[in-house]
């Protein structure tokens, strides 16, 4: 679990919330899990999630505030419903020969995010102007 600024991040294997050691999580092999983040400011958050390098969620997500999301697949085209699910695989040499190759950040997650600055609080004043009342043509103004 990583938390910060009020954002906290973790990852989620069979249901349950994975351990950390030191900056490291340990998936089991062939396990699905998806990325739990949670915002806890008071304000929205923008994030984006980069699983081996690719971003897995392009455009952002935009996280209310006390707002959980539990994302376990790519959203592809806006599609929140349909697409692959998060596995954690082990690289063999077939992976390794594939079109994807190999790359640097193969097996890391990243998240990225920033906080909507919060919007200065507006305050009204109102002003009374009191006019002299001057005669026109015999009469008053009302007041």
């Amino acid at each position: 679990m990583m938390y910060n600024q009020k954002l906290v991040a973790s990852i989620k294997a069979n249901g349950k919330v994975l351990r950390e050691f030191k900056d490291t999580i340990y998936i089991p092999f062939a396990s699905e899990y998806s990325v739990l983040i949670k915002n806890l400011n008071t304000v929205r958050a923008l994030v984006n999630v980069y699983i081996d390098g690719e971003n897995a969620v392009p455009g952002g997500l935009v996280i209310n505030p006390g707002q959980s999301v539990d994302l376990e697949r790519w959203i592809k085209n806006g599609n929140l419903s349909e697409g692959n699910k998060f596995k954690f695989i082990e690289r063999t040499a077939a992976i390794e020969d594939g079109p994807r190759g190999i790359k640097l950040e193969d097996g890391l997650i990243r998240v990225e995010y920033q906080f909507e600055i919060p919007r200065p609080p507006i305050t009204w004043t109102t002003t009374t102007t009191t006019w002299n009342s001057t005669p026109v043509y015999g009469r008053t103004p009302s007041k």
